[in-house]
């Protein structure tokens, strides 16, 4: 079961790549992209060397970039654009917003959560019991598989009266997929390394603690997000501090607000996000102008959230649902990370960031989860362009 589930993960990925590269001899592609979460890729920075409990979360993400990726025979953009025409656009140009660039992105992308202990089947899971710990108190089995759209303007707001120019960006986002779908298992155990396989995953009613994922079978999972980063400082050429709010609306409904600092290439206006692979951060492409270019970043950001269907679920109360309630919910998350991404001879940009989150529930056993996340990109675009249509 386990080798037919990592073939599928494989087939998905080969099918990708190949359709990419065969429809972009007819629209133009700037980029394509792997990036994938794993908790040991921050194992240097642990002092606990038992690396059994240390499965919280997982994430693959397929990407492409540029023209391509606005087409409305994918779906998901058809959607994205009707709700950006009908509100987004309007907001920005009564606010006179001067867009200068217009870029977009496609990805598939995989997201699983899970507790501390994905096994049963190994010497550290009867220690961590006989130690007072308790699946029922911990974060449940969770998943997405999906697809997102997303959008990006940049460009500047003119304030007449002080002369004042604020650069901006304003990116636009809808994801749609399936809550419960048994890929995550396959992609947590083929980037697993180190860690056990997760058969608990698997769901086992005879158990005596609960298994399987807080959602019994697929059901569509959809989320609209909006973000915006200002510029508000530049205290020397290439270094900026931006703020970032952001909103999100569907199975991750919150309100963030944000901040990132830190060296930036040469054509880049704006710092890219590094953190994780989530759908919060969609991602970007720019191409520098030079044959090495290096960013090295670092931000964090405070949600005020309202729910969270990773945790809370349907809020149904049937037997098996390791579900957390609204009021088990911490309602202020934070996040923090910091990251470096370097690009050679304008063709390939590789990227790696340590992330760390406060427990998303209350009397949670594990309070600062970490994990690190490794990306790749290969880049199509002009210089100066990358991913700009």
């Amino acid at each position: 079961m386990l080798l037919k589930i990592r073939i599928q993960c494989l087939f998905v990925f080969i099918s990708l790549i190949s359709t990419t590269y065969l429809v972009g001899q007819q629209n133009y592609i700037s980029g394509v992209e792997i990036s994938v979460d794993q908790d040991y890729f921050a194992d240097f920075l642990r002092d606990d060397q038992n690396n059994e409990n240390r499965n919280y979360a997982t994430s693959l993400r397929l990407g492409i970039y540029g023209e391509i990726a606005d087409n409305t025979y994918l779906g998901l953009p058809w959607v994205r654009q009707f709700v950006d025409g009908f509100l987004i656009d309007r907001i920005l140009e009564n606010r006179g917003f001067r867009e200068e660039r217009e870029s977009h992105s496609f990805s598939f992308e995989i997201n699983g959560f899970s507790p501390s202990l994905i096994s049963d089947e190994v010497p550290g899971f009867d220690a961590a019991i006989a130690g007072g710990y308790s699946l029922e108190g911990d974060r449940p089995f969770s998943s997405f598989t999906g697809f997102r759209s997303s959008r990006r303007l940049e460009g500047n707001k003119l304030f007449v009266h002080s002369a004042r120019q604020l650069d901006l960006a304003v990116t636009t986002s809808f994801t749609a997929g399936f809550a419960s779908f048994g890929l995550i298992q396959g992609v947590e155990n083929l980037f697993g390394r180190n860690r056990p396989d997760g058969n608990l995953w698997d769901r086992n009613d005879d158990a005596p603690y609960p298994t399987g994922q807080l959602v019994l079978s697929p059901i569509p999972m959809l989320m609209y997000s909006v973000s915006v980063e200002a510029v508000v400082l530049r205290p020397i050429k290439q270094v900026i501090l931006q703020v970032r709010p952001e909103i999100n609306i569907g199975y991750y409904t919150n309100v963030g607000i944000g901040f990132d600092f830190g060296k930036v290439m040469n054509v880049e206006r704006h710092i890219d996000n590094l953190s994780y692979t989530d759908n919060n951060n969609p991602g970007l492409v720019v191409v520098n102008n030079e044959s090495f270019g290096i960013s090295i970043a670092a931000g964090g950001t405070a949600r005020f959230v309202l729910y969270n269907e990773h945790i809370n679920g349907l809020y149904k109360f049937s037997k098996g649902d390791n579900y957390r309630s609204f009021g088990e919910t911490k309602k202020i998350v934070l996040e923090g990370y910091v990251g470096v991404k370097v690009q050679f001879a304008k063709k390939v940009e590789v990227n790696f960031s340590i992330n760390q989150r406060t427990s998303e529930i209350t009397n949670s056993l594990r309070s600062r989860p970490m994990w690190g996340t490794i990306g790749m990109k290969y880049l199509m675009g002009e210089e100066g362009e990358g991913c700009y249509d």
